[in-house]
């Protein structure tokens, strides 16, 4: 058996240290970001579900834009990861110019969208018009914030991929406590602030979206120093990169911008079901992605990890090791996450202001999303993590997109719509693909066909 694990997994203390080092701070930047969007949920259940409603569909299109941007910013880091592994800082900063120039032009045409076409937009999702005026108000504060955001994150996630993940916690810790202090105040009126309602909660954000820009400006002008991106690299040429960014970003960025859309598809379809279904699939949702936040954060360091070790060339067998010993971990973590969620079920549940059948529909996909976890959780370490980080994105784009599309956006709106079955067989039959992703996945895996060195000489 040792002989076995030695052969087949990473057994060095040093391995599973850089592991940690990479996967801790963005899983708990992933918590401080979820734990915004849980205290919106809280904060606004208590103005009743119309409250809640309004505000997740009113941040669909944000949900999009964050969608493309990570995507954008994924593509650049299948490179930068393995020049990282080279040891190459310049062609890294023009790989960092150029996404945050696509990123930048790509955020202000939602901001625009977003601002002038909010109703129109919320037109889309719900067909109750107190539910479009509200969340068209929402959305209309909102988009303040879509440019300050996707330049901001898109340079934090290309510094993940150069190993730097504890200036993106830091920044999104004190951007949360503002956050939520200026939610507080403009949502319920406290402290002598106007009290707004659910415009008070964007109003929040839009101030913590604008602490995390200043902050980032201040890092990358005065602090950082292995990569030394500046503001004026962003007039940096791509050196002949632009090929390959385009090879690599692309079908991620359309991996990344499908998913997005059928996921808004699945959240549009929710939305027509009525209030009760939109308020407990957001409970449900936001609570599933804070149990998962730890699978999240090695599916990063994987995407990382492959990617570097791939670049350094330290041969197949070897990155095959690396790959085995992300996924080993991140099951044991997404079983854990999968009874945590079974556990709190409950005790969550009754910190809501909602309705009895609100609690009970979030109450039964809660118990859906917690059987489904190690699934789910094997399917985010092999995709987004390891077939992304070994350079194989056409696979990637064919498992994590099309799937959805094939899938689980027909059966959701069958099931809703020509079969008019109850919310959590929808809910179900809307995340079933990741069990057909786990099943295709691991004999790609398995294979090693998705180790591919990206890089020039």
């Amino acid at each position: 058996m040792q002989a076995f694990f030695q052969k087949h997994f990473r057994a060095d203390r040093g391995f599973y240290l850089s592991m940690l080092a990479l996967s801790l701070p963005i899983a708990a930047q992933n918590i401080i970001s979820l734990g915004v969007n849980l205290m919106d949920t809280v904060m606004l259940g208590r103005l009743g579900d119309l409250a809640i409603t309004a505000a997740n569909l009113g941040g669909q299109p944000f949900f999009i834009l964050n969608i493309l941007g990570f995507g954008l910013a994924s593509g650049a880091n299948v490179l930068i990861a393995q020049y990282w592994g080279k040891g190459d800082t310049e062609r890294i900063r023009r790989l960092i110019a150029l996404t945050v120039r696509v990123v930048l032009c790509a955020s202000a045409l939602f901001a625009l969208a977003g601002f002038f076409f909010a109703e129109p937009l919320m037109r889309i999702f719900s067909s109750e018009e107190p539910v479009i005026a509200a969340s068209a108000e929402y959305l209309k504060t909102l988009s303040l914030s879509f440019v300050l955001f996707s330049v901001s994150n898109c340079y934090l996630m290309c510094l993940r991929a150069v190993e730097q993940v504890k200036v993106s916690m830091a920044v999104y810790s004190c951007s949360f406590c503002i956050n939520v202090f200026f939610n507080y105040c403009f949502i319920f009126g406290r402290l002598g602030f106007p009290a707004y309602g659910i415009r008070g909660a964007a109003i929040g954000t839009v101030i913590a979206r604008g602490f995390e820009f200043c902050a980032v400006l201040v890092y990358m002008t005065c602090i950082e120093k292995k990569v030394r991106f500046t503001p004026r690299c962003i007039l940096l040429g791509s050196g002949g990169l632009g090929a390959d960014y385009l090879r690599n970003s692309l079908p991620i960025v359309g991996n990344e911008l499908l998913w997005g859309l059928g996921m808004s598809m699945i959240n549009m379809t929710i939305g027509r079901m009525g209030q009760t279904f939109v308020a407990a699939a957001s409970i449900a949702n936001v609570m599933n992605q804070l149990c998962s936040v730890f699978t999240f954060g090695i599916a990063n360091a994987a995407a990382v990890l492959c990617g570097k070790t791939i670049g350094s060339g330290q041969g197949r067998r070897e990155a095959q090791r690396v790959a085995n010993s992300l996924i080993f971990v991140g099951e044991i973590l997404s079983i854990c996450a999968g009874c945590v969620l079974l556990l709190l079920r409950g005790p969550v549940l009754a910190i809501y202001n909602v309705t009895p059948e609100t609690a009970s529909t979030a109450y039964t996909l809660l118990t859906i999303l917690g059987c489904m976890e190690p699934i789910m959780g094997f399917g985010s370490v092999s995709i987004v993590g390891v077939l992304r980080g070994g350079g194989d994105v056409n696979t990637n784009f064919v498992l994590d997109c099309g799937l959805l599309w094939v899938q689980a956006v027909p059966l959701g709106l069958v099931a809703a719509f020509v079969l008019h079955w109850s919310a959590p067989v929808v809910f179900f039959l809307m995340r079933s693909d990741n069990i057909v992703k786990a099943i295709v996945c691991l004999p790609r895996i398995l294979s090693g066909r998705w180790i591919r060195n990206v890089t020039r000489e």
